[in-house]
């Protein structure tokens, strides 16, 4: 008898084991399609697969990895609450990887940030930076908008020159904070020189286009030395490599050397505004760049790239039985950081139609919708 419930005791204990181990292994494959459909730009099937595990009982770092793809889906999807609650909890958990957590927070602070939540966002972007990850330079850059916004300005500088020398992917953005700087100090041949290698670094970046044309071009200085900054006004606790001139002490330039692979700059001819108003890459929040209108729109999706959102408005015109017929689509982008550019689909219901009752009947035609919120 005594044996036979030692026998029993041990198979219950071994079938348990199995149900934690199949239950482990079913939280690891859903947490690697809900990723993978995130790379893909799928929001919607990201988000339906992390729900589905989180409802299994995911627990520890799973659980964690799972919030924060949920939150990432969410967030492309324009759930901005929903987004902020997963990032939180995934956070909080303290149970993600390195490069997961400065993930989290990064996407956090932009959140943050974009409701107005200054403090709590450089908090995060400077949690980001301690981690010393991949994202420190575009936490940098996002920190430094947030003190030039609070006229900040020599800790502004200081976390713009630290972006560039962390290797920013997108100098353009930190050059373009430096020149708003040097213009907010009256230093208008300091800010051609970095609205010149903003220019060089994305001859696309239309406001560095329009400041530098608005000041007359880049100067000379620029051209002949594309791989130094000028600085006019030394940084807090540094000093000039020459002595300064007593009678100018403000004019010593100080010379930094900007990040390794830097372009040239492209003749004064090349650096005129575009002849049509091209819209500003929404990449870095609260981004250097106005932000997408946004109004009374609703959001359909969200892809991985321009052709496969109008290729999604297509299907959804097909499927929504005529309610959005006559009706525009607004493709916007965004970035995440650590995933890339996202494509999100939006348009605007007819003019008095309620966004709720409106996605409520494309929802009852199969489809995705949501309030755009931003």
């Amino acid at each position: 008898m005594a044996k036979s419930l030692i026998f029993c005791v041990a198979l219950l204990a071994g079938l348990g084991l199995a149900r934690v181990a199949r239950a482990g292994e079913s939280a690891a494959a859903m947490i690697a399609e809900s990723q993978a459909a995130l790379d893909k730009g799928d929001a919607g099937e990201a988000r339906r697969l992390a729900d589905a595990a989180l409802k299994d009982g995911a627990s520890g770092g799973e659980r964690a990895q799972l919030l924060l793809s949920r939150g990432l889906a969410l967030e492309l999807l324009g759930s901005h609450d929903g987004a902020l609650a997963d990032l939180t909890a995934a956070i909080d958990s303290r149970a993600l990887a390195r490069d997961d957590r400065a993930q989290a927070l990064l996407q956090r602070g932009f959140l943050l940030d974009g409701l107005g939540k200054l403090d709590a966002a450089a908090r995060d972007y400077g949690a980001v930076i301690a981690l010393k990850t991949a994202q420190a330079a575009t936490a940098l850059n996002n920190r430094a908008n947030i003190w030039r916004r609070q006229d900040k300005l020599a800790e502004a500088r200081r976390d713009y020159l630290a972006a560039l020398d962390a290797g920013s992917a997108r100098p353009q953005y930190p050059y373009y904070g430096l020149g708003q700087i040097a213009e907010a100090q009256h230093d208008k041949e300091t800010a051609r020189g970095f609205y010149a290698k903003a220019v060089a670094a994305d001859p696309g970046y239309h406001l560095a286009s329009e400041r530098l044309a608005e000041l007359g071009g880049a100067p000379d200085a620029a051209l002949a030395e594309p791989d130094a900054i000028h600085l006019r006004q030394p940084l807090p606790g540094t000093e000039p490599a020459a002595r300064p001139d007593p009678s100018r002490p403000d004019r010593t330039p100080i010379v930094l050397k900007p990040p390794r692979a830097s372009r040239p700059i492209p003749a004064r001819s090349v650096l005129k505004p575009p002849q049509a108003a091209r819209p500003a890459p929404l990449g870095l929040r609260p981004a250097l760049d106005a932000s997408a209108p946004g109004g009374a729109e609703v959001q359909l999706g969200a892809w991985r790239s321009e052709a496969e959102a109008r290729a999604g408005w297509t299907r959804a015109q097909a499927r929504a039985g005529g309610l959005l017929d006559g009706l525009r689509p607004h493709i916007v982008t965004t970035d995440l950081p650590g995933k890339g550019r996202y494509y999100r689909l939006r348009t605007a219901p007819a003019r008095g139609q309620a966004r709720g009752r409106f996605c409520a009947a494309l929802a009852g035609q199969g489809l995705a919708c949501l309030p755009a919120r931003d």
